[in-house]
């Protein structure tokens, strides 16, 4: 079983504690926005991590 990350919040801040605390796991990238999760997912891919998206409303 792989270990996974649960980042909620696809903005600077929450690609920044992405890349800072998964390296070796896989992150799920949540955000209220479609658009914003896919280019953040595409930014950490690029960057070598391996990246889920989910549209979620945590309020």
């Amino acid at each position: 079983m792989t270990d996974v990350i649960v980042v909620i919040g696809a903005g600077s801040i929450g690609q920044a504690i992405a890349r800072r605390v998964s390296a070796g796991k896989h992150v799920l990238l949540a955000d209220l926005r479609k658009e914003n999760a896919d280019a953040a997912a595409k930014v950490l891919s690029e960057a070598g991590f391996e990246v889920t998206t989910a549209t979620v409303d945590v309020a």
